[in-house]
């Protein structure tokens, strides 16, 4: 009886809770089932943004061409204002750009930075080449294994590069010597501070000079020396000149700073006015001292240009077109007036 009546009980407890157990459990199981889906739909929504933002770096990566610029120098702030135009190129263009280069000139350090750009296997190299002849070999190297090379501001014409991009050097070497001629009325004893005498570049700018007043009967060059870009130097280089000839009236500089440190020079001797000064790039401390008439002019180069070109026709050459073998960038003579103008001159 007793077995009966325990039997009895579970029975009609389990009779009079039937409907709620099996409402519970049915809850039970719905929402088990329920946190199931959301996690596979989580899990699906997870793996799908990954493989779509897997997918976009992919992309990203595939059409992002990698380009190494070869810097000779910098320290300078011409090779800034390159850089400048390279990064406005690079931005608009796509293209993840590699700025590297020794703090002063220096071929080899350079020319080793250029067989790294190879082993690292960049798309594509721009250098300027100061010294044409030693960047030939390891320039025909890269072109040699797939990798295009423009030259920027100093040209390897005797290698495998595909365009030379910047100034005309010999061009800019006529329009300085120009400019002297017709600031000094056809009548000059002159000194040239010119940079490092193994590059070619401003090799050239010193045979412009030459070539502009080989016809002037009253210009006579008195001296070249080499101040190999070096602010130092070129102010030592200056009171050299002014001491071994003293009849010198006007002094040429083919890099951005020798006529700075020849205006430094003459302004220690208290002789600033003396010596008519012209000079090569635009540097801010150049500007200020044609503002105070220290210096008489200077050419002006277009570097920034010069970068953002440069970086547009290595991808075009990348993306199989032909590009021009050189593209003129130009110069302007700045004086006072036109300091304020000259930039935005054709």
């Amino acid at each position: 009886m007793e077995s009966k009546s325990i039997a009895q009980s579970i029975n009609y407890r389990f009779k009079k809770n039937g409907g709620f157990i099996m409402k519970k459990l049915l809850a039970v199981v719905l929402s088990a089932s329920l946190a199931l889906s959301m996690a596979a739909c989580s899990s699906q929504t997870a793996s799908n943004s990954s493989a779509a933002s897997s997918s976009l770096t992919g992309d990203r990566d595939e059409s992002a061409y990698k380009v190494s610029f070869i810097c000779p120098n910098t320290s300078l702030s011409y090779w800034s204002d390159v850089r400048e135009g390279l990064e406005q190129g690079a931005q608009e263009f796509g293209v993840e750009l590699d700025f590297v280069g020794p703090s002063k000139i220096d071929t080899q350090q350079q020319i080793q930075m250029m067989e790294a750009a190879i082993a690292n296997q960049a798309d594509g190299i721009i250098v300027a080449a100061l010294d044409g002849n030693a960047f030939a070999p390891v320039i025909d190297r890269a072109v040699d294994e797939g990798i295009p090379v423009i030259c920027l501001d100093a040209d390897s014409p005797d290698s495998k590069r595909s365009s030379f991009i910047g100034t005309e050097n010999t061009e800019a070497g006529r329009v300085l010597g120009q400019s002297l001629i017709e600031a000094m009325n056809g009548e000059a004893k002159v000194g040239i501070i010119t940079g490092a005498l193994d590059s070619e570049n401003v090799n050239q700018r010193v045979d412009g000079i030459e070539e502009a007043v080989e016809e002037e009967d009253g210009i006579e060059i008195l001296a070249v020396e080499s101040a190999n870009t070096d602010l130092g130097q070129a102010t030592q280089k200056a009171q050299a000149m002014m001491q071994a000839y003293p009849e010198m009236n006007a002094m040429l500089g083919t890099t951005s700073n020798d006529m700075i440190g020849a205006a430094q020079a003459i302004a220690e001797q208290g002789r600033t006015g003396e010596i008519l000064l012209i000079g090569f790039d635009d540097l801010d401390q150049t500007l200020e001292m044609i503002r105070n008439g220290e210096i008489y002019g200077t050419i002006a180069q277009r570097p920034v240009n010069g970068g953002y070109l440069s970086v547009q026709y290595m991808v075009e050459l990348l993306n199989g077109k032909t590009i021009p073998e050189r593209v003129d960038t130009g110069c302007v003579l700045v004086t006072k007036d036109n300091i304020d103008t000259y930039k935005t001159e054709d």
